[in-house]
């Protein structure tokens, strides 16, 4: 559903820039966000046991964020609000290919000195990498 993906793109763009520029993202965002994704997941109409099970991977990284102190809240709910909207398959699939990309980022920074271990790096703009990352797969090779 191309509206689904457009506003997909849109709060990862819009929240990428914040999470770039303040290294926090405003409650009102994620509150817009949510909403927003709310009324895509009703369009959408999905199955409600697969957009519950796609919570899954967002209460993960919430979880994991409280309890290493590495992510913040703002990524685990904007990642529950993906989960819900894309079901457990494509929902998890965005979180890996978020994960690769910022793994892979902060390996080429540490190698160039540009950036030290305990160094954070905003991570919805790698939300966003996902997400182009799962499209291209969805476009190429079907399915999502």
């Amino acid at each position: 559903m191309l509206v689904r993906e457009i506003w997909t793109a849109l709060m990862l763009l819009a929240g990428s820039v914040m999470d770039i520029k303040d290294k926090t993202v405003p409650a009102i965002y994620l509150l817009i966000a949510a909403v927003g994704s709310v009324v895509m997941t009703v369009i959408y109409k999905g199955e409600l046991k697969e957009m519950l099970l796609g919570l899954i991977p967002g209460a993960a990284l919430l979880i994991t964020g409280k309890l290493s102190g590495c992510m913040g809240e703002a990524d685990g709910i904007l990642l529950l609000l993906l989960g819900g909207m894309y079901g457990l398959r494509d929902g998890g699939e965005l979180m890996m290919y978020a994960l690769l990309t910022a793994a892979a980022a902060s390996f080429f920074l540490i190698v160039l000195k540009h950036a030290q271990k305990k160094d954070t790096l905003p991570f919805i703009p790698f939300m966003l990498a996902g997400f182009m990352l799962f499209e291209l797969r969805v476009y190429f090779f079907g399915g999502g």
